[in-house]
């Protein structure tokens, strides 16, 4: 081997290593910037707020937070109203609906409960509509349900994430 060839040689495995590092030092530091993300405190209401609406806008943040990318708040159609549409990883259409209460009940289950088979029919419907009229029918999709409990420390609310919560009812489902 000549010297040129084995310095091309050397090139070769360290630039291999160099990329199978790379790869596992990029996920480290994913995961930790997730997880300081996920410790950092909420923003408090605005005034004249509804308890809703701010839980809405602590999902959109948590699920920022989560890694998500929000492309629709309160998408409204004929058939009804969802409260997020996000995208997973480029790969997966999320349709969220978020259940806010300002302090946990006792021997009421959880906000996720208010979603019946009626919104359960009315959020399908209305993802259908969303996914037709923006091209999305062959992208997969779930139906995520998000319980936000307030509590007395406004800056650390509690997130109950419920991911593929239900299935469409309708004669056209979304893939999974």
């Amino acid at each position: 081997m000549t010297g040129l060839a084995r310095l091309m040689h050397r090139y070769r495995i360290a630039r291999r290593s160099l990329r199978k590092h790379s790869r596992t030092l990029w996920e480290k530091f994913e995961s930790r910037w997730f997880a300081f993300r996920a410790s950092m405190r909420y923003f408090p209401p605005k005034l004249e707020e509804s308890t809703g609406l701010y839980g809405e806008r602590l999902a959109v943040e948590y699920l920022k937070r989560c890694g998500y990318f929000i492309l629709e708040r309160s998408y409204r159609s004929p058939m009804g109203e969802i409260d997020i549409i996000a995208a997973w990883k480029a790969t997966k259409v999320v349709f969220v609906e978020v259940k806010t209460w300002s302090k946990q009940k006792d021997n009421q289950g959880g906000p996720a409960d208010a979603v019946d088979d009626v919104k359960q029919r009315k959020i399908c419907r209305t993802a259908l509509h969303y996914a037709k009229r923006h091209g999305l029918l062959d992208t997969p999709g779930r139906f995520d349900v998000i319980e936000v409990v307030l509590g007395s420390d406004p800056g650390h609310p509690s997130f109950r994430h419920i991911q593929d919560a239900f299935e469409s009812h309708e004669v056209f489902q979304m893939h999974a």
